[in-house]
């Protein structure tokens, strides 16, 4: 069996999905290797084309599909573009990033892809294979069905196998339904289903009847429901990432990746245990495999040992959607304790303390991604989220202090948002300035299986898919039923102009903090004052200075957010007797020069202690 990552996947790293599946194959007795046909492809546009288009993609584009259509359906679609372009605002910038033109862009689809697709076809000897299996995440649906269509039309006695979470729900059956080249697909985990479908090849039988095997019998679909989750992760091997290193080694890392370099994919747990609880209204990545499952700790530490030492690297990218928090006292404490050099990336929730940060930052983690989404505790709410802005401004200042890097996007049109809303994020921005800002920030979008898309009384109603998938897929393909992104309205909205407002604003920031001279709100303490240096504000610093009883007042907000009452009992426990008004007044002037945020009778220092870490 050979196993496609084809492109869109990023050049970055390998594909765990295919590693993983290769592994189980190779442990039941199966030859398997994968084919990394999206590194052949960074490699012939250069890395910094390919990740324009992979690592930046844009869902209501869906440039990456678009790009492989005609190689895949021929004259079936729209060929000279029109209606794609009249739909596709934003592509322009796109070009620009590219450096081409719109007529290039047209040129690549018609011309340059549909050769690639037969270089693909030449360059292998498909007919070798009992099997050939395509995993389709995001834009890698098209490229695969382009590869299929023509390894099929080769080589008629391969078997072809679809999965991923391009397949999830009704997507499986409607892609197997419309195109001939897919003979089996998997909707739902694939560890078991993929043995399942292979074992049946090899008796020379029909694999139809295993659980979330979809296939076709006498022209009909046919499903037996959908594959069930892996419950024990410990039970699974280490993914088999050799293919990608031997592609590296063989074109050249500088010219598929650039200067960057790749990181091992590492799955410690599937789901989402806070989702299981309160699913964020906009999320879809789950569909319906939200039931949160972890490795054991001591797995983890072993599969990171394990996997470092086969390909000799130390940077690692775990693809959970929410960090284990037993991995804080059982994975990253005994990193933080040995002489190791992990580099680390974990998603984590957002309401993380001074002292966890200060652990992952010791053990390894080097960047996070913690679910920010927004400065405002009422659209957070309105997300549930289950966090504040507070909270998420204290992940942002001591993950800067503790060096880890952060990315966030702040995301905006969640029915129920006020004017004033956008009126506090705007008032909070530039006191936040000198915090790591969010990559972009723009509309939330509609996906599939995301409790807007499943919930009329959310206030989101779904409009039919987005525009670019008729432009994409033949006219016999059911777009509504393949796709994962959506148009949709709000019942209710505020000023379009809220949007572009704050989205500007953001955009300032950005350019600040990347420029030469990074905002910066700094503190130092003796025992009887402190002192705040702020560069926030363009033009000459500014120093603000605090002593005695109210240097401790500040200082007492800055691990974490505190209401008046608990800054008193936290003083009296020095042996510092004060009064909740006056608490509340020294509090509120700091909120007054801007050294301080407020919010729900709660007030967190802004400052950074000078000292570093």
């Amino acid at each position: 069996m050979v196993l496609v990552n084809a492109p869109w996947a990023s050049a970055h790293r390998p594909s765990i999905q295919c590693g993983l599946l290769k592994s189980i194959l190779c442990r039941a007795g199966h030859h398997a290797r994968v084919r990394y046909l999206n590194l052949d492809l960074s490699h012939r546009l250069g890395p910094q084309a390919y990740s324009t288009l992979s690592d930046k993609r844009r869902t209501d584009l869906l440039l990456g599909e678009w790009l492989f259509s005609v190689a895949a359906f021929g004259e079936q679609v729209d060929t000279d573009a029109t209606g794609y372009r009249s739909v596709a605002d934003g592509i322009d910038e796109v070009c620009a990033d590219l450096g081409i033109t719109f007529d290039e862009l047209c040129r690549w689809r018609r011309e340059v892809f549909p050769a690639v697709v037969e270089d693909w076809v030449a360059g292998t000897d498909w007919a070798s294979f009992d099997l050939v299996g395509f995993s389709s995440t995001f834009e890698q649906t098209v490229p695969s069905l382009a590869l299929a269509r023509r390894v099929k039309e080769e080589h008629p006695q391969v078997v072809t196998l679809f999965g991923g979470a391009n397949f999830d729900g009704e997507m499986g059956p409607e892609l197997v339904r419309s195109f001939e080249q897919i003979d089996y697909a998997v909707v739902g985990e694939g560890d078991r289903a993929i043995l399942d479908v292979v074992d049946a090849v090899v008796r020379g039988e029909s694999a139809l009847g295993s659980p979330g095997v979809i296939g076709r019998r006498d022209g009909r679909v046919v499903l037996e429901g959908r594959a069930p989750n892996t419950e024990s992760l410990d039970e699974l091997p280490d993914p088999d990432y050799d293919e990608y290193f031997a592609v590296l080694d063989e074109l050249g890392s500088s010219s598929v990746v650039g200067t960057v370099e790749p990181l091992l994919p590492i799955e410690s747990a599937r789901g989402c245990w806070w989702g299981q609880k309160h699913h964020c209204t906009f999320c879809g990545l789950n569909g319906d495999t939200l039931t949160f499952r972890s490795k054991s700790p001591e797995r983890v530490l072993e599969e990171l040992r394990r996997l470092s030492g086969r390909y000799r690297r130390l940077g690692f990218e775990a693809v959970d959607n929410i960090m284990d928090m037993r991995y804080l006292p059982r994975v990253l404490q005994p990193l933080r304790e040995a002489p190791y050099d992990y580099r680390l990336f974990y998603e984590v929730k957002a309401n993380l303390k001074r002292e966890q940060l200060e652990l992952m930052a010791d053990a390894g983690v080097v960047a996070v991604q913690p679910g920010i989404e927004s400065l405002s505790t009422n659209v957070l709410r309105l997300m549930r989220k289950g966090t504040t802005v507070l909270q998420n401004l204290r992940v942002l200042k001591w993950s800067l202090f503790h060096g880890i890097r952060v990315g966030w996007n702040l995301i905006m049109g969640f029915p129920g948002e006020t004017v004033e809303d956008y009126r506090d994020q705007l008032d909070l921005l530039p006191l936040v300035a000198h915090l790591e800002p969010p990559a972009g920030a723009g509309p939330v979008w509609l996906e599939r299986f995301s409790p807007f898309f499943t919930d009329p009384t959310l206030g989101i109603e779904p409009l039919g898919p987005n525009a670019a998938y008729r432009h994409i897929y033949p006219a016999h393909v059911d777009p509504a039923r393949v796709a994962y992104f959506f148009e949709h309205a709000w019942k209710e909205r505020v000023p379009e102009s809220q949007f572009r407002e704050l989205a500007a604003a953001v955009e300032v920031w950005r350019s600040r903090w990347h420029g030469e001279d990074r905002p910066v709100l700094s503190m130092q303490r003796s025992p009887d004052w402190l002192e705040i240096v702020d560069t926030r504000t363009e033009g000459r610093p500014v120093v603000h200075g605090l002593a005695g009883v109210e240097a401790e007042v500040y200082a007492s907000c800055g691990d974490r957010e505190l209401e008046p009452a608990q800054v008193v009992e936290q003083l009296a426990a020095q042996g510092i007797d004060t009064r909740v008004r006056w608490v509340e007044a020294v509090l509120d002037a700091c909120c007054d020069r801007g050294l301080m945020a407020a919010d729900g009778g709660r007030y967190l220092a802004l400052a950074i202690p000078s000292g570093g870490r």
